[in-house]
């Protein structure tokens, strides 16, 4: 560098700068492109959101008119009625129906969800063949005399050979007038 002029190393250090330069602009480009891809990516999903809920948006009539279905086949009680001793004998026989056995259950607190009140049933000690358990289960989904939903269940072998032991938690959805 000694060998050269001033002249020499002013357009040296201009070509530095230049290079530079290019360098940081074709840096900022490269970040820029992943930058937009997320952008692009991001968009993409908001507006697939956007029109998933629009859909959602444009059916409310039908989504109204089937929580309203739903809702009148909920059954229906008394204002300050008390509807454990009803659950407990509806689930008492539907266990029966299905030879399930239930050692002791209680029932708890009522709780609010929204419109809807529910009462959970703890079902103790029930004792059952697995395709008895099996079809309980079904006729508590899919029965008329009430709406139901299990909730927690657990269970091991039973004494008995082939037959299951255990508790399970049982959910009872109904209204007050």
């Amino acid at each position: 560098m000694n060998g050269m002029s001033l002249k020499e190393k002013a357009v040296l250090a201009v070509l530095g700068v230049v290079v530079l330069y290019a360098v940081a602009v074709a840096l900022w480009f490269v970040s820029q492109r992943d930058a937009w891809r997320k952008a692009s990516r991001a968009y993409e999903l908001a507006c697939s959101n956007y029109a998933s809920e629009c859909r959602l948006i444009s059916e409310k009539k039908r989504w109204n008119d089937m929580y309203e279905e739903e809702k009148s086949l909920m059954p229906m009680f008394a204002f300050g009625k008390d509807v454990d001793t009803q659950w407990l004998q509806k689930t008492d026989e539907i266990a029966a129906r299905n030879f399930i056995q239930i050692a002791s259950r209680q029932n708890g607190k009522e709780v609010s969800a929204g419109e809807v009140l529910e009462l959970p049933i703890t079902g103790n000690g029930w004792e059952g063949s697995l395709d008895s358990l099996v079809k309980f289960m079904y006729e508590l989904e899919t029965t008329g005399e009430g709406m139901f939903d299990i909730s927690a269940i657990n269970f091991k072998p039973g004494s008995k050979k082939g037959f299951l032991k255990g508790n399970f938690t049982l959910t009872c959805a109904y209204m007050r007038e």
